[in-house]
Order: C-alpha cells, then sequence, then structure tokens
C-alpha cells in the first residue's frame, strides 16, 4: 500500500509531463487549440475553464482555407510574395583561355644547317645615348608581321642541291650543241651515236626536274629557282667562269614569319646547328582571337545540347573582377569525357583585338538556360512538404489564405519552379496550378498548414 507521500510525488511527476507536452504542443502549433492541455490540468471536482478561441477558423465554402484575423498575422509575421515568370538559369562553366590553334604557326626548317643570324626589331625603349632607337635581336612576346626575317640557317644541303641545277643546266646546253652537230653528220656516223646523244639530252632533262622538285619541296622562292637558271646562262656567256659571290649565297635560307602575330616561343640562337628538321625554332601566334576551354559536368550536358544553335555565353576573367563580360558564342561540345572530372570540353572564342588577355588565364563561362515550360517561380520558403505532397497557401482574400498541392519542377537557390499547367494526370492527384501575379504565402506557412490540419482534425472528431 502506497503512502501519501509516494502518491503525491508521482501527481506531481505526471503533472510536469504534461506540462511538457503542452509546452511542446504550443511551441509547434502555436495556433492550435490548447482546450484538451487545460483540461488535463484541471485538478477536482470543478468544471474546466473555457478555452479561449484563437482568432483561426476555416472558411465554410473552402474546408482548405484559413481566415486569419490581423493580429495572428501580426504575430506570426505572415508575408506574401508575388508568383513571377520564371528567370533563365545561369549555368557557370569553369574554364581557361588558350591559343587558337588555327591561328598558330611552328616555324622550322625543312634541312640541316647552322644559324647565323636572328631577326631584329626596331626597340623604342631600349634608346641608345644619341636618343636614337636601337635594333634588338627577337624575343619572345615581338609582334612580327607575315614575311619579317625570324632567322638565317646556313645549309650545305640547300647549296648542294642549288649547284647541281646549275651544273645540270650547263650540262643539258652542251648535250644541246652535241646533238645538234651530230644531226648535221647523220649520213656520215653511226646512227647509235644520235641515239646516245638523245639519251644524254633525255638524262639532263630529268636531272634538271628532280632538282626543281627538290628545291619547290623545301619551300624555295620561284624567284630564287629562276635567278638560278639566269647564273647558269651567264656562265656560258662568261665561257664558263662562276661568279664566287654568288654562290656563297646559295646555302643561305631565310626563315620569315608566315602570318601576323606575336613570338610565343623562340629555339634559335646565332650559332645553334640544326639537325633535327622537326624543331620548331619559332612559334608565332595570332592572340587577336583567343580560344576558351571551358569544362561542363556530364549532368548539365543535355540541357547545353538541347539549345538552340549558336548558343551565346559570356566569359568573365576571374583575376580581374572589373572586367566587363566578354560575350561570345559556343563552337563546340567534346565528345569524349574527362574519365577523372566527368566533364565535357566545350569550346569557343573571345576577342582580343585589344590585347589585354593572356593565354593560361582562369575565366568562367556563363550560359543561361531557359526555364522549363509551363511552369512559375515562387520563394522556396513559400513551399511546404511533408514526404508526401507540396503544398502553398495563396492569398485568396483580405486574411484568407487557401492551401493548394502543387507539382515541383525544378528546384533552385531560392526558389521553386512549379506547374502552370497541369496534366490530365496531375489533376486526379488534387494538383493545382499557379499563375503569374496570384501571391502565395512565403513566411508563414507551416504555421498556416500546422493550424489548417488542427482544424481539420478537430471538425472530424466531431462528426
Amino acid at each position: 500500500m502506497r503512502s501519501p507521500r509516494a502518491g503525491k510525488v508521482l501527481l506531481i511527476g505526471l503533472m510536469a509531463v504534461v506540462l511538457a507536452a503542452a509546452g511542446a504542443a504550443a511551441a509547434w502549433a502555436p495556433l492550435a487549440d490548447l482546450a484538451p492541455v487545460r483540461n488535463l490540468l484541471h485538478r477536482g471536482g470543478d468544471a474546466a475553464p473555457e478555452a479561449t478561441p484563437l482568432p483561426v477558423s476555416t472558411v465554410p465554402d473552402n474546408p482548405s482555407a484559413l481566415r486569419v484575423e490581423p493580429q495572428v498575422v501580426e504575430r506570426l509575421g505572415i508575408q506574401t510574395a508575388p508568383v513571377t515568370e520564371p528567370k533563365p538559369r545561369p549555368l557557370d562553366l569553369s574554364g581557361s583561355l588558350a591559343l587558337d590553334s588555327n591561328r598558330l604557326a611552328r616555324v622550322h626548317v625543312r634541312f640541316p644547317g647552322d644559324i647565323v643570324e636572328v631577326g631584329t626589331i626596331k626597340d623604342d625603349s631600349a634608346a641608345s645615348p644619341s636618343g636614337r632607337s636601337e635594333r634588338r635581336p627577337l624575343r619572345q612576346g615581338d609582334r612580327v608581321k607575315k614575311g619579317d626575317l625570324l632567322c638565317v640557317v646556313w645549309s650545305k644541303d640547300l647549296g648542294e642541291k642549288k649547284s647541281e641545277l646549275v651544273d645540270n643546266l650547263s650540262q643539258l646546253r652542251l648535250d644541246r650543241k652535241n646533238l645538234s652537230d651530230l644531226k648535221k653528220y647523220a649520213d656520215s656516223i653511226p646512227p647509235v651515236r644520235i641515239l646516245e646523244a638523245e639519251r644524254a639530252v633525255e638524262q639532263d632533262l630529268i636531272a634538271i626536274a628532280r632538282a626543281e622538285r627538290t628545291l619547290r619541296a623545301w619551300k624555295v622562292p620561284e624567284e630564287e629557282i629562276d635567278a638560278l637558271k639566269a647564273e647558269a646562262d651567264a656562265i656560258r656567256q662568261r665561257g664558263g667562269k662562276h661568279d664566287p659571290e654568288k654562290e656563297k649565297s646559295w646555302p643561305r635560307v631565310e626563315i620569315r614569319a608566315p602570318l601576323d602575330g606575336v613570338v610565343v616561343e623562340r629555339h634559335a640562337n646565332v650559332g645553334d646547328v640544326v639537325v633535327d628538321n622537326t624543331l620548331d625554332l619559332f612559334k608565332i601566334a595570332n592572340v587577336d582571337r583567343l580560344t576558351v576551354w571551358a569544362h561542363a559536368y556530364e549532368e548539365d550536358l543535355p540541357a547545353l545540347q538541347g539549345l538552340p544553335r549558336p548558343v551565346p555565353w559570356t566569359v568573365r576573367v576571374r583575376a580581374d573582377r572589373d572586367a566587363p563580360p566578354m560575350d561570345g558564342f559556343i563552337q563546340t561540345i567534346g565528345q569524349v569525357l574527362d574519365v577523372n572530372q566527368h566533364t565535357a570540353l566545350v569550346m569557343g572564342e573571345v576577342d582580343n583585338s585589344q590585347g589585354k588577355l593572356r593565354a593560361g588565364q582562369f575565366v568562367t563561362a556563363t550560359v543561361l538556360l531557359p526555364p522549363p515550360p509551363d511552369t512559375v517561380a515562387i520563394p522556396a520558403t513559400a513551399l511546404v512538404e511533408d514526404g508526401r505532397e507540396s503544398v502553398v497557401f495563396v492569398q485568396a482574400g483580405d486574411g484568407v489564405y487557401a492551401q493548394r498541392k502543387v507539382a515541383v519542377v525544378k528546384r533552385l537557390a531560392d526558389t521553386v519552379l512549379v506547374r502552370s499547367r497541369v496534366g490530365a494526370g496531375e489533376e486526379g492527384r488534387g494538383i493545382s496550378p499557379l499563375k503569374v501575379g496570384e501571391r502565395v504565402v512565403s513566411e508563414g506557412a507551416v504555421e498556416l498548414k500546422a493550424a489548417l490540419e488542427d482544424l481539420q482534425a478537430t471538425a472530424k472528431e466531431k462528426r
């Protein structure tokens, strides 16, 4: 048998549990009717005190709508926001700038030789004591024009091939004269001698053609080949005497710039012996336009590929936040994904006519993705979800807020896109569309849903 003291302690403990439950209920549902809690706390045979009704009620013709008095709106801080047209979603792609491979020339010599001279450029910044500008050798970063001299290579092979052409031309002249003389005495000499002379002329022509083809394959200009032919005629007119000064220039090879641009690499110095004809002596790049290499993640590729061509984008240099964005277009989306990042290479171009950009700079390319069709935008705080359905409260009048079930299409950082046009399958699930201009509760929607559920539960119990 319990003592009176033990019973009193048990009663106090039960009261504490009930008070804790009442406090939790008040915190989670501030608009709920607290009359049941008050009845539990009432002791003795006296009747329970009447609960003060909260100024919230359902609308008679719409059981999913609440009528909220102004003081409750103020106490809960209920705010509304308009339903708006969805804005294009920016998709930021990280990347960098690179030289355009279509505007990049690798300059190399086609035969071995010694570098005897490097092209020079006028440098106004390196003025001499006399005040005159000096010329200095080309270096990385210098601008050159198409046809400017880059370097001079002294090639033994080229000199020998030019000398071979001149000798073949001289031999052809001699063999033709011999053939002509033999034909004059055709009746008194064996026919085989004429045939041998004709064969010699044919061999000379073949040797000349072979030498010319080799020179042309080495990109020797036609004017130099014509000069060799003229020198062969001059040697004949001089009675077989050669011009040593002209022959000295035959091994000389002038390497000139193939396009307007900037020297981005130089691997040529006076005295270097060029053995490998695949070595790049210079790299000349036209930097008036640069290539953008951006990286798009695999999940963003369907949205990019679905855009109408050409796809515009804006490019910003990360190091210069104050610089205005540069407009351009996507040219290519790569077909192979990076195995580590699972990104595709997206390429385009930007204008660099002012020369402020540098290859290798980090950039961010932004593409505006259009919103899905038949959608509207609402604040993310206006959406209330319980794992089964998504609802919002639409202001249906002064102090009246109607609950609507909506279909979520896409969740963004601070907004949610929902259907503005509901399909046949969604109508059966009670989903209603939202229209631009309607106002939804952006602050206090959770409290309104809790109050509506309490009122609906109370009404169900009374039935």
